[in-house]
């Protein structure tokens, strides 16, 4: 028998990624679309943040291109639907 302790089964980082977008598609949906568009900017933020800091073998998925682009786009894309949701008109829900 081996005495080899059991691996170690790490959660993608892309994962939370992915579940925090879902999250602000959900909230958008529900009638809130600059709150969701909010949490999804800040999900990619965090997918940027992920991506800097973390050495290509913990960022699993998150690493697509270089890290430099990989962050790059991340980030690009975070600011971008930020912004959209800070400047889109959104009807208010009373009525």
């Amino acid at each position: 028998m081996s005495d080899l302790p059991p691996a170690r089964r790490r959660i993608d980082p892309l994962v939370a990624v992915v579940l925090g977008v879902a999250v602000g598609v959900v909230v958008a949906a529900l009638r809130q679309p600059q709150a969701g568009m909010f949490v999804t900017s800040g999900a990619l933020a965090v997918g940027a943040a992920l991506r800097l800091v973390l050495r290509p073998r913990q960022a699993g998925s998150l690493v697509v291109r270089s890290k430099h682009v990989d962050v790059l786009i991340l980030a690009s894309l975070a600011v971008a639907v930020g912004v959209m949701a800070a400047v889109t008109p959104f009807p208010s829900g009373g009525g």
